[in-house]
């Protein structure tokens, strides 16, 4: 039977969403990249550098946001309903992400908050049972989302104090320094040492604890929940979904209907 060759939009529209072939593969991995390069990026320009190593963050990041402006114009071609896509989480973000391409002349510290946001980009991969373009098991993923979720309150929160606190804040006038003040107020250390002296500052370690008390709970309640659930089940994965725990007499596996095969202990 001749195989009905696909238009270029629907090839690439395949290739956007696909884990497991090449070309997606490496449209993912691509993204990824450019994702931890404009992180590394926004934490270099929170130092005091040279001209040309200013000048070299400042090529740096119109790359990051070309490449962040093309991947949100090809999904939004590719798009069915596109304005049903335009309102989805992920797209918000992604516009978020290309906004500093246009606001250059704005306030500095705006540039700076939008920057941070761009670590949420990496959330899209959080949602997939192909996680990190490698499958894996739902608890690995659980535990792989609680450490996301830890890192990006840190990234984010840091990247937010040291936006409002910067130049008014002695203690505060690195992104390490934020980090450390983030890293022991989230864990109730609090030495002291370094304290918000703005109002938005305080607000901001707030909405910080506050998320902590939320989030992070919440995900590890996830894991509990499913190292439970699979108590009395066997390890057996499925080939095709990677679904790794079913009941002992199961020959089929009961996410996606795959015939699995089990080793029989009694044999």
């Amino acid at each position: 039977m001749k195989k009905v060759a696909m238009k270029p939009k629907e090839r690439i529209s395949f290739y956007i969403e696909d884990l497991e072939t090449l070309p997606g593969k490496l449209f993912d991995f691509g993204v990824m990249a450019i994702i931890f390069l404009a992180c590394g990026v926004y934490v270099v320009s929170t130092y005091s550098y040279g001209q040309t190593i200013t000048a070299l963050i400042h090529y740096l990041e119109l790359f990051i946001g070309t490449v962040f402006l093309l991947e949100y114009l090809l999904r939004m071609w590719v798009a069915k309903n596109r304005a049903r896509h335009a309102l989805r989480l992920y797209s918000i973000i992604d516009l978020l992400a290309i906004m500093p391409l246009f606001v250059f002349f704005a306030d500095t510290q705006f540039l700076w908050f939008l920057r941070v946001l761009r670590v949420f980009k990496l959330l899209r991969y959080f949602e997939l049972r192909y996680f990190f373009l490698g499958k894996t098991n739902e608890a690995r993923l659980i535990v792989a989302r609680i450490i996301f979720t830890i890192s990006t309150i840190v990234f984010v929160f840091a990247g937010l104090i040291l936006t409002v606190e910067r130049g008014k804040n002695p203690g505060l006038s690195t992104f390490m320094d934020a980090v450390y003040f983030i890293v022991v107020t989230l864990t109730t250390v609090g030495f002291g040492d370094i304290v918000p002296v703005t109002q938005a500052g305080r607000a901001i370690i707030m909405l910080m604890i506050a998320s902590g008390i939320i989030f992070i709970p919440w995900q590890v309640g996830i894991l509990v929940r499913r190292l439970i659930a699979t108590q009395g089940k066997v390890n057996a994965v499925c080939r095709e979904c990677g679904l790794a725990h079913h009941e002992p007499d199961a020959s089929h596996c009961k996410h996606c209907g795959t015939p699995i095969f089990q080793e029989n202990p009694d044999a």
